[in-house]
């Protein structure tokens, strides 16, 4: 109604109300009173309701101004029945109010004021005032009217400010939600579109969002997406064997952190299972947690290639030892008794055999899923020191160490391998007529095997990847180098097995730093 004030009929309905009502109690009081003038005054109200009904039914949107008629006339046709009954019925002075009341609220103030001075120049349709009284009392309606009509104004102005607050505020709303709306489905769209499997939680284990992937695996793997105890029968650890606890307390642990890295879980029956990588966090707003959020990722091809991978090398490796021991042997043999015209043949072929033993022993020891450490201390000067003296009559590389020696824990065998593969990188990168450095470095808690080149170094992308295996560089593939690219990944796996890390830093003047760290043997109190 307030958007639309000008064609309201409200005011008008219940003009012609009131004016039905002191019509029938003057008809019914005293009748004479209702004269012909008095008959075309009530009409005129009549009409003026009949108009207004027609016009509200229409609704028009434009030029609606010309309806300021309608309240103006209903205010002069007030007079014949103020004239009639004022005396009779004072309160008909008041059925000027409701035009003038209209009149303020939804036109300009100058129509309003004509209204007023209408309706307090009424008094003169019966008769001129004689006495000052009279006249005082002519002059109080208008001001009185004007007044009223002021405060009807104010009203109606300060309703329109909150109704544009209102409306602006309200647009905001809206703008708001269709952009929530559109965020809402784009990110729906987006998690059904991503591989990842997402669901999420809110603070009473209720499941806002899961999307498409979540219910293919939950689906595929017999689970009911909740964090209750029955939610999935069949989880197992990483063995494939040990079960996973789902129920009481998981919501705990995933507050508490225990879920936040990537875990592995197999999902299913013992023979049907599907492999799951998963992380669970908690949501948390303003410091408090409001719901949890678990993301997970079908990996059973990848982890069944791998498998496979695995299985090739370790039944290629042992098919190769076999004949390769062979080999080996009937070389020893034919460089002891060999004539020497003929030794360096046979002890070239000799070397190729150890070679590719070599190559033999790290397809195993890389095709195993897990390394077996194997305990021990040993002498890390030593161990370097008996590593080098083995390359001696290597490629024309000069190989220098320094440092002392210290004990730590690891097995001399292990770190022999280590620090082998470690230098025979270096050599292979630093060019003839290179230095390798091997610096041996200690501490309170541990030991630090540096292996310098001085190769062309590698690029940061090159350095991530050198201990994944089979990976060579571009340079080594060009080069034609040596290698399957196994040995650096399974040095990276005997040290971690042994509680150290290795990492590859570059130098500014060329070359590469490969860094070993290991626990310190501690001193037996």
């Amino acid at each position: 109604m307030l958007s639309r004030p000008q064609i309201q009929p409200y005011a008008q309905f219940l003009m012609g109300a009131s004016a039905g009502m002191i019509t029938a109690t003057v008809a019914i009081v005293e009748p004479a009173r209702i004269t012909p003038a008095y008959l075309v005054g009530f009409a005129v109200i009549v009409v003026s309701c009949v108009v207004m009904a027609l016009v509200w039914r229409a609704q028009p949107t434009v030029a609606t101004e010309w309806i300021c008629v309608v309240p103006l006339v209903t205010i002069l046709a007030c007079a014949p029945l103020r004239s009639s009954a004022i005396d009779l019925l004072p309160v008909t002075g008041m059925l000027v109010i409701f035009p003038i009341a209209w009149l303020a609220f939804a036109f300009p103030p100058a129509v309003a004021a004509v209204g007023v001075v209408v309706a307090g120049l009424l008094p003169l349709a019966v008769s001129l005032p004689r006495t000052p009284g009279e006249w005082l009392s002519l002059l109080t309606v208008p001001a009185l009217l004007g007044m009223f009509a002021a405060a009807t104004r104010f009203v109606a102005v300060d309703l329109g400010r909150n109704r544009s607050r209102a409306q602006r505020a309200s647009h905001r709303l809206a703008a708001a939600l269709d952009s929530s709306n559109r965020a809402d489905a784009a990110l729906r769209q987006l998690l059904d579109t991503t591989p990842e499997a997402v669901v999420v939680f809110d603070d009473d284990d209720t499941v806002l969002l899961a999307n498409a992937p979540a219910r293919d695996i939950a689906r595929r793997g017999g689970i009911r997406i909740s964090l209750e105890q029955d939610a999935a029968t069949y989880v197992y650890g990483d063995d494939r064997v040990t079960p996973v606890a789902v129920g009481p307390g998981l919501r705990e642990a995933i507050m508490a952190g225990a879920f936040a890295e990537p875990r592995r879980v197999w999902v299913g029956e013992p023979g049907d299972q599907i492999a799951l990588r998963f992380v669970a966090r908690p949501i948390v707003l303003d410091g408090e947690p409001i719901g949890v959020m678990v993301v997970a990722q079908d990996v059973t091809e990848l982890v069944d290639a791998v498998d496979v991978r695995d299985r090739f090398l370790d039944t290629v490796g042992h098919e190769l030892r076999t004949p390769l021991t062979v080999i080996l042997g009937n070389a020893e043999l034919a460089v002891a008794g060999a004539m020497p015209e003929h030794r360096d043949r046979w002890e070239t072929v000799q070397r190729a055999a150890e070679r590719l033993e070599h190559t033999v022993e790290l397809m195993l020891a890389t095709g195993r899923a897990d390394i077996t450490p194997r305990p021990g201390r040993s002498d890390a000067r030593a161990v370097v020191d008996a590593v080098v003296a083995a390359r001696e009559d290597d490629r024309d590389v000069t190989i220098s160490v320094t440092g002392g020696g210290a004990d730590v824990e690891i097995g001399r065998d292990d770190l022999h391998a280590v620090v082998t593969e470690l230098v025979r990188n270096a050599v292979q990168a630093s060019p003839d007529g290179g230095a390798v450095a091997i610096e041996v470095r200690t501490s309170s808690d541990a030991v630090e095997i540096a292996v310098t080149d001085t190769g062309p170094g590698m690029s940061a992308a090159e350095r991530r990847q050198a201990f994944d295996r089979f990976y060579r560089t571009a340079r080594a593939r060009r080069r034609a180098v040596q290698g399957l690219g196994l040995g650096l990944a399974l040095a990276r796996a005997l040290v971690e097995s042994h509680g150290g890390a290795v990492r590859l830093e570059p130098r500014t003047s060329g070359g590469t730093c490969a860094i070993v760290a290991l626990p310190r043997t501690r001193a037996l109190p």
